[in-house]
């Protein structure tokens, strides 16, 4: 065993048995490399006979600004002085002592909690040695939600660390035991093995954690500390700090280091730099998106794989949304292709050492479920390069869709998914948007407004003429700059601006009763009021886009595509097609009709504004969707778009309710029939049958290798947004020298269809077509695609 005594290993004579290391460090903040630790959830030390601890034991106290209260109530918990320090962690001999859990799975290892206790760990043990975790008193956590610093100590610090369900038989095969909070109380064998144990010169790590609803079990531990006859015992209380910690009050940081600076020495720990890119093993395939990664610290951690999504295998279905898949509308279909996907993955990945890197546009490396967000690149062809993008290529194959959130490449995979589906790739072999099931598109009888605020103009009150909807006489308003007695808006037009606005995220899936919201709202007609609201506003056909780009995807009050797949699908149904764009650009809204803006903290540059002027000039609708909750900035950001666009149409503020006329007894969720039926709005909507179009939905300039030898690579894929299809016989392309291709007689592009020119040779068929050309057409470094009709008028001009 390889056992070292902690007094030792400071120059102190071991004489002093189970005394305290003050006398080797003075009592001030040590000089150290360790920025600050993190106490989650922490309970207090005590002295031996339950008073304030301020003995020499001590090697980490709370900062001043800290407090520690008696948060079970049972009037058990010793109070601190405002004047004492609160400690933390003790060193008593062999045997120390943490207030909180420090490194288990809940750790964000930013802090230096994992290079501490693995110092400590140094320190008492000796750089090495077998480490057991007891299993055998129901602990509050045990070695698997320790999993990663059990790693980290074993890669870092050459340890075995292992579970133990019978402490006194494995004890002399040990140099170390950690305990953490027992619910079970040690036996007087156990606890008498543990003393001997110590004695030989076994080190003990004692972890408690806060009395918070009694988790804590004060009593237990206490027992071990007073069979090892250490000068410290546990606190039955939690300590707070409402100015330095994590996030939240109960997890207080620190950097009042009183102990050696050796325990709080500088060392690689288990920190993941988002700026940097990390060379990771896949231990794990859970799917075709979800892998399990090995950093070189040890650390392990689940990779959702940034910005697609695959199918759900049939075992996890439950969690599956046909409305997310354009043109498909069979469970099983999908149940297939989520094995498929992750068949995929396995082939790819398994075993293999990757690159993972992650993008500055998401909020945090993590999900809301605790998963890394990442790119993967990966060796492919086997050259020993990992410059293969596995995120990308999966939606180039069809295994996957894009997921839609704020990542900075959502265009590239929007391009990717948009030429998967257009060759019929994978998954989407079946995907037919023009045959989609037609759903809830009826007259409308009434609406629901969650969240709701009001609209105002900036002169003051919207006039009723220019308003459709009004909430309920029931309703009353609070808050906002304009204060309205009834008749409160709840939508509002512009119709020379081609702008709306509407006081609420009412298509926000939220209220989707299979998105677990208690009852069911698919019998309001929100749907159909909103696409009558932008196609009334319109005077051009395409898709309807909704703005990601500004950090909705992450606001509690933004939405982006993702949040909104029920409207994607009711759109589908009615023969219009729904995405997301994240860059403002003349060539993304080239192919819209109409954008819906939320509220987002991120503001729109004047270049983006005056994309969105052009689009607006251009026959395009803009409407904005408001949201009670949103903050001052996020609604000052969506009421800039508005003033910019010419409006004097504003968002209110303030918030909406009615006691009376509501969803499910909600108050803040108001419904209203108090319609003006002199708008266009109330009817089934059936603006999707107004004829084809003809829109570029991806452009491949920069084929594969040497061009003039792949000119079948270099295509345009044009897509029919509509319901109706186009005749395209006569109608011709161009660049922007000339070279002229004409669409073959009698070629009909489907609603809802797509269709793929390619530069070089082949026969035509319903989904390719062939310009003929011997040489490149489209120049690699930008030219502008250009679309005539049989009279030569041009009807689609697409730069890139």
């Amino acid at each position: 065993m390889q056992r070292r005594s902690f007094l030792a290993s400071f120059g102190v004579s071991t004489a002093a048995a189970v005394g305290g290391i003050g006398a080797t460090a003075a009592r001030a903040r040590a000089a150290t490399a360790v920025d600050y630790l993190q106490f989650d959830s922490t309970a207090s030390l005590v002295d031996t006979d339950g008073t304030e601890l301020t003995s020499d034991v001590v090697v980490v106290t709370a900062e001043d600004t800290a407090r520690n209260e008696d948060s079970d109530g049972a009037g058990d918990a010793t109070i601190y002085d405002s004047t004492t320090p609160i400690p933390l962690a003790a060193v008593d001999g062999s045997v120390a002592g943490f207030g909180a859990q420090l490194a288990t799975e809940s750790a964000d290892f930013q802090s230096g909690n994992e290079e501490f206790l693995l110092n400590v760990w140094d320190t008492l043990v000796g750089e090495g040695g077998t480490v057991l975790f007891d299993e055998s008193h129901d602990s509050y956590n045990g070695l698997y939600e320790f999993r990663n610093f059990a790693n980290y100590a074993e890669t870092q610090g050459n340890y075995t660390v292992a579970e133990s369900t019978d402490l006194p038989a494995d004890l002399s095969g040990a140099d170390g035991v950690v305990v953490s909070s027992p619910a079970t109380a040690f036996t007087e064998t156990e606890r008498r093995a543990l003393s001997e144990f110590v004695a030989g010169g076994g080190a003990v790590f004692l972890h408690d954690t806060a009395d918070y609803d009694n988790y804590d079990e004060t009593d237990n531990l206490n027992d071990v500390a007073a069979a090892l006859g250490v000068g410290f015992r546990f606190n039955d209380d939690q300590v707070v700090d409402d100015t330095y910690n994590g996030g939240a009050f109960y997890q207080p940081t620190t950097d009042e280091f009183v102990g050696p600076s050796g325990l709080f020495a500088d060392r690689e720990g288990l920190e993941i730099d988002p700026t940097k890119t990390h060379t990771v093993d896949v231990i794990d395939i859970a799917d075709g998106d979800t892998v399990d990664v090995r950093f070189d610290t040890g650390r392990e951690e689940p990779i959702r794989v940034l910005g697609l999504d695959t199918p759900e295998k049939d075992s996890n279905d439950r969690f599956e949304r046909l409305q997310e898949w354009e043109g498909i509308e069979s469970e099983p279909y999908l149940d297939t292709w989520g094995k498929n996907a992750t068949e995929f993955a396995r082939g790819e990945l398994s075993g293999e050492t990757v690159d993972i890197s992650f993008d500055d546009e998401e909020p945090g490396i993590f999900d809301q479920f605790g998963r890394l967000l990442a790119y993967i690149d990966y060796d492919a062809t086997g050259d020993g390069s990992r410059n293969d993008p596995y995120n990308l290529r999966t939606v180039q194959e069809g295994y996957a869709r894009l997921y839609s959130s704020s990542f900075s490449r959502h265009d590239d995979f929007r391009a990717a998914e948009a030429d998967a589906r257009a060759d019929g790739r994978g998954l989407w072999t079946q995907s037919d948007p023009a045959d989609s099931s037609e759903i809830r598109n009826r007259d409308v009888d009434d609406l629901f407004f969650p969240t709701a605020e009001s609209v105002r103009t900036t002169g003051g009150a919207v006039d009723r003429s220019r308003v459709p909807v009004v909430a309920e006489s029931t309703a009353s308003q609070s808050g906002g700059q304009v204060s309205y007695g009834s008749d409160v808006p709840l939508a509002a037009v512009d119709e020379t601006n081609r702008v709306g606005v509407v006081a609420s995220p009412i298509v926000a899936e939220s209220y989707e009763k299979a998105e677990d919201f208690a009852v069911d709202t698919s019998t309001f007609e929100n749907f159909a009021f909103l696409a009558n609201l932008l196609d009334s506003l319109s005077e051009t056909s395409g898709k309807v886009l909704i703005d990601g780009g500004h950090g909705q995807f992450e606001a509690d009050y933004g939405l982006s595509a993702e949040d909104t797949a029920y409207f994607q699908r009711y759109l589908e149904g009615v023969g219009i097609a729904y995405d997301q764009v994240n860059t403002i650009s003349d060539t993304n809204l080239s192919r819209a009709r109409a954008l819906l803006v939320t509220p987002s903290e991120e503001g729109w540059t004047d270049g983006e504004l005056s994309t969105l002027q052009s689009f607006r000039d251009g026959g395009g609708a803009v409407v904005l969707l408001g949201h009670s909750g949103a903050t001052t900035a996020a609604r000052d950001n969506l009421n800039y778009v508005a003033y910019d666009l010419g409006t004097d149409l504003r968002l209110n503020g303030g918030s909406v309710t009615d006691g009376s006329n509501n969803v499910n007894g909600d108050e803040t969720i108001p419904t209203t029939t108090v319609f003006d039926g002199d708008f266009p709005l109330f009817s089934a909507f059936d603006g999707g049958s107004t004829g084809g179009t003809i829109t570029v939905e991806n452009l491949h300039a920069n084929a594969a290798g040497d061009e003039y030898d792949n000119l079948n690579d270099e295509y345009v894929v044009f897509e029919n947004p509509e319901s109706d299809g186009i005749e395209l016989g006569g109608y011709a392309v161009e660049d922007e020298v000339g070279k002229r291709y004409e669409f073959p007689s009698g070629f009909t592009l489907a609603g809802g269809a797509t269709v793929t020119l390619h530069t070089g040779s082949g026969t035509d068929t319903e989904t390719d077509l062939y310009w003929g050309s011997s040489y490149p057409v489209w120049n690699n470094n930008g030219d502008t695609v250009y679309v005539f009709d049989e009279t030569g008028a041009e009807v689609l001009a697409y730069s890139y």
